[in-house]
């Protein structure tokens, strides 16, 4: 409703409704008052004038000199003229007419007003004088035509001063428009140059002085706007070409210091889990060599070779946060077999104090990842979930879904994202700490109960699958860490081939 009342045609439209409210009815009133009163005082004097004659004639004529004499005047007055009753009263000359339809009643009062009694006809009392003897003169009248008539012209009446009011609000609206128009293109040229339109000029063309002037004035400060504008462009992308040269400088400094920080902790950690894994693999293969081809303990034989040979593929990415190292090698994969595989590895490790629960959504795409980062990246926040709740227990959950990109940012045409996420019930991480978790060596444990390395571990995966890692927490209510990927563009019977592939290995 503001909308439709803030234009300048619906304001000359609104003001033009309210003051004809307020005069179209005084108006009105004021014309059917001189209507009725004239309609009403000619037929009053014709009524009474003829009245006259009548009692002129019964005075000064013979008309009442005999019975039948009386009765056709009486009869002549409603058989000649409007008259629909006539009697003679008093002074021994009682007659009455029976040419008249009615009343029943004889009348005891005259009509000063059209329409008083409600009966529809007009009385009249001349008193009359005739041989010595005084009498009274009753004539009533029909004043119906003339009733109809009044309401007639009001019907008039207001049918022309509707007609006058549409024709005046239509005028009134094209005047609103056309006095609107040149401040409307004033604004759609305004509009075009705010859209970079720097071309443009303001200007209107119009008869109004007013909004010539106004259409030149803004123009002078159009041009002197441009020109600020302009510089005040030219500097700002200035300064953001360096301040994006002074981030890149610090974050390969930062990046310097992690790399001389953790690299002389790199060799001697791979070192210690390469022997530590080397006797475990040769062991497991060793047993796998004497169990049965099927069973249980052969499976769990080849679940401990698996993971055995995946923490040693492990121990050489543990450092992706900060080494600069060749790319992963990324294929389609689907993220819902790695939360499968870590669901059931993590479900048989914690303690009976922590569920471990899984929401898988069915309708995720594949996306590019490595999976031994993916599996690493998912342990790691796992085992995070896991510490934060080993005192107090909880519920750790593992799950995907799909992010539109539409309902997330808006832009429809992005490829929909998949998002991985860990949640846990425990107790929560204050916005201070939030700003350090996924720094090197960074943690809240007691000393030698943590590395720091955990999160920035996984930070660093995340980063180098060109995934977004964010962090959901605060005191008390737990804490959700959600990974997003960026849907895989492949074709779909080239991931069913490599999904097929997979599953044969």
């Amino acid at each position: 409703m503001a909308r439709l009342t803030s234009t300048l045609a619906s304001r000359i439209a609104l003001v033009m409704l309210a003051a004809h409210g307020v005069l179209l009815p005084v108006l009105y009133f004021e014309l059917v008052h001189v209507v009725e009163a004239g309609l009403t005082d000619q037929f009053a004097t014709q009524v009474r004038g003829f009245a006259r004659l009548v009692a002129d004639e019964c005075e000064l004529g013979d008309a009442l000199d005999t019975p039948e004499r009386t009765k056709a005047l009486l009869d002549s007055v409603i058989l000649r003229g409007d008259g629909v009753y006539a009697e003679i009263r008093g002074g021994g000359l009682d007659r009455r007419s029976a040419a008249g339809a009615f009343p029943t009643t004889p009348p005891h009062r005259q009509d000063l007003h059209l329409g008083e009694g409600g009966d529809g006809v007009y009385y009249l009392m001349l008193p009359i004088e005739h041989a010595g003897r005084q009498a009274e003169l009753w004539l009533g009248f029909d004043e119906k035509a003339t009733v109809a008539q009044i309401a007639e012209a009001r019907t008039n009446v207001a049918v022309a001063l509707s007609v006058y009011f549409v024709l005046t609000m239509v005028a009134g609206m094209l005047l609103g428009r056309w006095l609107s128009r040149p401040l409307i293109e004033l604004g759609r040229r305004s509009r075009r140059i705010a859209s970079g339109d720097y071309a443009m000029t303001l200007g209107a063309r119009t008869s109004l002085r007013e909004v010539t002037e106004l259409g030149e004035d803004l123009e002078r400060m159009r041009g002197e706007l441009v020109g600020v504008g302009e510089r005040l462009r030219r500097e700002i992308k200035a300064k953001e070409a360096i301040e994006v040269e002074r981030r890149t400088l610090e974050e390969q400094l930062r990046r310097k210091h992690r790399l001389e920080t953790v690299g002389t902790l790199a060799g001697g950690v791979a070192h210690e889990f390469n022997n530590a894994l080397v006797p475990i693999i040769l062991y497991t293969e060793s047993l796998l060599l004497d169990a049965p081809q099927a069973g249980a303990e052969r499976e769990q034989l080849d679940g401990i070779l698996s993971a055995a040979r995946r923490a040693r593929e492990i121990v050489r990415k543990v450092l992706t946060f900060s080494r600069t190292f060749d790319a992963p090698r990324l294929e389609p994969v689907r993220l819902d077999a790695v939360v499968d595989e870590t669901f059931k590895l993590f479900a048989a490790l914690v303690p009976p104090s922590i569920r471990v629960e899984r929401e898988v959504a069915t309708d995720t795409p594949l996306v590019m990842a490595d999976t031994g980062s993916l599996s690493q990246l998912v342990m790691n926040l796992c085992t995070n979930a896991y510490q934060a709740m080993q005192t107090t227990g909880g519920v750790l959950t593992i799950g995907t879904l799909r992010v539109d990109a539409a309902a997330s940012d808006g832009d429809a045409e992005r490829a929909p994202r998949v998002e991985l996420f860990v949640r846990d019930t425990g107790h929560g991480i204050d916005a201070a700490t939030l700003e350090h978790i996924f720094e090197p060596f960074f943690t809240t444990r007691e000393v030698g109960a943590g590395t720091g390395l955990g999160l920035a571990v996984a930070h660093g995966i995340a980063t180098n699958l060109g995934a977004t890692i964010l962090v959901d927490s605060a005191p008390g209510r737990g804490t959700t860490f959600r990974v997003q990927f960026e849907a895989a563009q492949v074709a779909a019977a080239d991931a069913a081939e490599r999904e097929a592939e997979r599953s044969a290995v």
